[in-house]
């Protein structure tokens, strides 16, 4: 009853007869008669301006679920999890499905209105193929209106011919060259690593003399017991110790006593810089990234062996120029089209920056010779990078594929003069494993037969052949020698600071 404000406060009353005596008796209240007195006029404003906020929230909350249910009438097609999904990822790109669409037919890959990232989101959301098939049962402006708005906005992708693989594609050639890159420079990093370890003589003075060390201490005589030690048993020398002094202080103070001026810890640092630099080398995640780009070949050749007439044209499902564009050559993106078609009927306008750049000096004249054989390895020997391919999506496709061959060409064969010096560097630190030993035996029959199985290979195309693997435990020793050097620094510093205490045992 009275409540001004439609609502009550709800609080605990004290329930006594008499306030004397207490924070609420009239003495009190006349105290602060000079302080702050209740104004009702300005708490009824401020009530009725939040009521008036509220009551707009709650206007804009009713505008906003009346469209959210809007977008959601029509036929649903995809189920509600698949169609948020999607919704979600499509929302975030920024080009709309149409453009998009667009991109993928063409092979535009040089369109920078989409980065990789996004290309790799879009994979989750192309329709299957089940999906598609009832997808292109709405193609029709009159069904597709009829399509809840997800379905609408995915419909192009799902009208679009092998819109999976061109992504795909589009991937491909966009890291194509960076991976090519990346992988050919730790191989070459490696083979330095390798190098290194064969040319240092400082390591092979320092083994010799852990060898003949090691030998005396377990059998009286250096000339007998091992023929050969690890790399990782040089760490060893430190664990054998006479009080503070170690086996590997002794080997360092005697390296030191031969030349008092020759810093051997320096030299063994810098002849062994390759293999410092490649310390946290990876072999296995090196030879996944090498197979994945050997693997991205067989996608592209694939779709140029099996696929190549669905690039022709665009390859538009449902689209009113069937499967090719009767207008437009095979060297050139298909005409815009004019401005009284709607979506449905053609997705020719195009973005700005997904144009595709014709290739300088052709003419209509002269394509189809462009096109052939020969011609079209004359185009693409001085080009190892897609990403400079313009041109028609089967002209692209084609050139692509053969600028990937010839990536992956070059990758296996890095690949396999990296393993055989791999492995021979195993065995020439003793690390000699059965596979080890098998490789480095054939090394020289492979070197041999070299030339003819390159020339086979270029003939016959094969770039996704499988090559040698590199050996995991090339990595072990790269690790090994990385902390010896590191333990043989601390050793030396200490030896070279107090080399008259161990002057006294080499006596005069």
């Amino acid at each position: 009853d009275g409540a001004p404000f439609q609502r009550k406060l709800y609080w605990k009353p004290l329930e006594i007869q008499d306030a004397e005596g207490t924070i609420f008796s009239d003495s009190q209240r006349e105290r602060t008669s000079s302080e702050a007195r209740l104004d009702i006029e300005a708490l009824t404003r401020m009530f009725e301006a939040e009521k008036a906020r509220d009551k707009a929230r709650s206007s804009r909350s009713s505008v906003l679920l009346s469209k959210a249910q809007l977008r959601n009438v029509g036929t649903k097609l995809l189920s509600d999890h698949r169609a948020r999904n999607i919704a979600i990822i499509l929302k975030r790109l920024p080009v709309s499905t149409k453009e998009l669409t667009h991109i993928l037919k063409h092979l535009s890959w040089e369109s920078k209105g989409l980065s990789t990232d996004d290309l790799e989101q879009i994979l989750e959301v192309i329709p299957t193929k089940e999906e598609a098939e009832r997808l292109r049962e709405y193609k029709s402006p009159e069904m597709r209106a009829k399509l809840r708005d997800v379905e609408q906005m995915v419909l192009p992708l799902a009208l679009l011919n092998r819109s999976a693989a061109r992504v795909r594609l589009l991937c491909i050639a966009r890291g194509s060259r960076v991976q090519f890159g990346a992988s050919t420079r730790s191989l070459a990093a490696i083979r330095a690593a390798c190098n290194a370890i064969h040319k240092s003589a400082t390591l092979r003075e320092v083994m010799l003399l852990a060898l003949d060390l090691g030998n005396y201490i377990n059998h009286g005589d250096s000339s007998k017991g091992a023929k050969a030690i690890s790399v990782g048993s040089l760490v060893t020398l430190r664990d054998f110790k006479t009080g503070r002094m170690s086996t590997l202080h002794f080997l360092c103070a005697s390296l030191l006593r031969n030349s008092q001026s020759r810093d051997v810890c320096e030299e063994l640092a810098q002849e062994l810089k390759p293999v410092l630099n490649m310390a946290k080398v990876q072999i296995q995640s090196l030879q996944s990234a090498i197979r994945n780009f050997l693997r991205d070949y067989d996608i592209v050749k694939a779709e140029c062996n099996n696929f190549v007439h669905e690039y022709a044209g665009g390859a538009v499902e449902g689209s009113p120029r069937g499967k090719e564009c009767p207008n437009a050559s095979p060297g050139r993106s298909p005409p815009r089209s004019s401005p009284d078609k709607s979506e449905d009927e053609d997705d020719e306008d195009l973005s700005p920056d997904a144009e595709v750049e014709e290739p300088e000096g052709e003419s209509d004249e002269d394509e189809d010779e462009l096109l052939s054989d020969a011609r079209e390895v004359d185009a693409t020997r001085w080009m190892e990078d897609v990403m400079k391919i313009r041109g028609s999506a089967s002209r692209r496709l084609s050139r692509m594929k053969r600028v990937v061959e010839k990536l992956c060409n070059l990758m296996r064969e890095d690949l396999d003069r990296t393993a055989e010096q791999a492995h021979a560097t195993l065995r020439f630190c003793g690390m000699v494993g059965p596979a080890s030993a098998q490789v480095a035996a054939a090394a020289t029959a492979s070197t041999q037969s070299g030339s003819a199985a390159q020339s086979a290979g270029a003939a016959g195309g094969g770039g996704g052949g499988k090559g040698k693997d590199l050996p995991p435990d090339l990595e072990v020793l790269l690790q090994q020698l990385t902390e010896f050097v590191k333990v043989f620094k601390h050793h030396w510093e200490e030896v070279r600071a107090d080399m008259s205490s161990y002057q006294q045992f080499f006596g005069k």
